[in-house]
């Protein structure tokens, strides 16, 4: 009996199982728009009818699993494409630190090359002053009255600057200019160092720097090509030590507000340049100066030129100060700054302790620029003064100018006045210089022009155009090219 039953539970699933299989495939075939065999009732299907539609439904699976397996082939195809590709990518990434894919080039305030992560840099600047000057001097004494004219490049400069391994920071530069007023091309010109260094930069509030740097005392050097004038004001010369071979501890206190400069070095315009001392690399004057400068209002990068060209909308003013000493030097050398001595004063070679304060301002196109310098000078070991009986010497000076556009970043007019004083000599030099300036391209590219009176003027310099023991009247026209 249980055989029996079992016979006919397993006849009447298989006949259940034809019957759901005869149904799905009707089901397909209505769907598919194939043409199919019509299926009879489960109960009238005679064998053929079964065997006919078994056909049919395999025939369609075996359809719909080709196309399952088209459609597997092309996304495992399609992921195996992906994942060579990115392969590619991540071995080029890897490989390619030093092309164009890894290096950043372009100009940012200088012509660049760095890394993305800014670790190794390079930034090229440079500048051109070329002028055409006139100079006229009325000497005291009868039939010194003479006059020079000419071209020269005032300035022509390359600078190489950035760092490498991130902290590591460098300067290359120098000048091709003579400095000598009457010099033209292929005539006396050289190639002179300047601020050439090294150093590290441990943080923002300590930097560490060696090697041919200016010296941290007057103001006016850090904006040589951002000036009112083509020139500096006669009055600053004999107080700037210009630069020299040093050792430099820096940085800022409170970010674009408040910063500091210490500095060890070899004393006034004693390093590898045109312009050395009189001992020439090794001036054997040991020095230390100092300086500091507070800014509001603005950054103090802000005053890194002197004209408002970029039109504050808001006072913005800043002050410096600084001090500097020099001591005892065997070389016999004339005031420092100067490249003759002053008038009726004799060599000067003693100790030098010198100061200075100075005050900036900027809004709306106005610009005020001012310094007030004082400095003693010991003469030779055992000497005095020629004709004061007196071993040392004790000057001051101080300048004042202002420059105002009187079309927004263009067009500016400016003026200064400034005076020279000795306390041992009865000589005292006064200057007034006026002029206007033309920005095509801000400081990047501008024409200067101006005139400038010296009355009694104390030494010599070629560059400023002056002649000591007479009354100077000196014209100059500038164009910089800067970049």
């Amino acid at each position: 009996m249980d055989v029996w039953m079992g016979k006919l539970s397993n006849q009447f699933t298989k006949r259940a199982f034809v019957a759901a299989l005869v149904a799905g495939a009707s089901l397909a075939g209505s769907a598919m728009g194939a043409a199919a065999v019509a299926p009879a009732a489960a109960g009238t299907m005679t064998p053929a009818q079964v065997q006919a539609e078994l056909q049919s439904l395999q025939a369609q699976v075996a359809t719909l699993k080709a196309k399952e397996q088209k459609t597997n082939d092309s996304v495992e195809n399609a992921a195996q494409v992906k994942a060579i590709v990115q392969e590619v990518l991540n071995n080029s990434k890897s490989q390619s630190q030093y092309m164009d894919h890894q290096l950043q080039a372009g100009y940012d305030g200088g012509f660049f090359i760095r890394t993305p992560n800014k670790a190794f840099t390079l930034t090229i600047n440079g500048y051109l002053q070329f002028r055409y000057s006139y100079a006229g001097a009325e000497g005291h004494a009868p039939n010194t009255n003479y006059n020079t004219s000419g071209f020269n490049f005032r300035r022509a400069r390359l600078i190489l600057s950035g760092n490498v391994f991130k902290n590591f920071i460098y300067c290359i530069s120098g000048d091709f200019q003579t400095g000598i007023s009457n010099a033209t091309v292929g005539n006396n010109n050289a190639f002179a160092i300047l601020d050439t260094w090294a150093g590290y930069k441990f943080s923002p509030v300590v930097i560490v720097r060696a090697g041919s740097m200016l010296v941290p005392f007057t103001h006016v050097e850090y904006f040589s090509s951002g000036t009112e004038f083509p020139d500096f004001a006669v009055a600053e010369a004999p107080f700037d030590p210009v630069r020299s071979d040093a050792v430099d501890l820096e940085g800022q206190i409170v970010p674009h507000t408040f910063n500091y400069e210490l500095q060890m070095n070899n004393g006034s315009t004693s390093q590898d340049n045109g312009n050395v001392g009189p001992g020439g690399h090794f001036g054997n004057r040991p020095a230390v100066y100092g300086r500091v400068n507070f800014a509001q209002g603005g950054h103090i990068s802000d005053f890194n030129d002197s004209p408002d060209i970029e039109w504050h909308k808001h006072l913005a003013w800043l002050i410096g100060a600084a001090a500097g000493y020099e001591s005892q030097n065997p070389f016999a050398s004339f005031t420092p700054g100067s490249t003759t001595a002053p008038a009726g004063i004799g060599t000067l070679n003693g100790n030098l302790t010198r100061f200075t304060v100075d005050g900036h301002a900027k809004y709306r196109g106005f610009a005020f620029n001012s310094a007030l310098y004082a400095q003693n000078i010991d003469a030779a070991p055992g000497t005095s003064l020629v004709g004061t009986g007196h071993s040392s010497l004790f000057e001051t000076g101080y300048y004042l100018e202002a420059g105002y556009f009187l079309v927004p970043h263009k067009w500016e007019i400016a003026g200064r006045y400034g005076e020279l004083m000795y306390n041992r000599t009865s000589q005292h030099q006064y200057e007034a210089t006026g002029g206007v300036n033309y920005y095509i391209f801000g400081e990047n590219a501008k024409i200067q022009a101006a005139v400038t009176y010296v009355q009694d003027a104390q030494y010599t310099n070629s560059n400023l155009g002056t002649t000591a023991g007479s009354n100077d009247w000196i014209g100059q026209i500038q164009f910089q090219f800067k970049f």
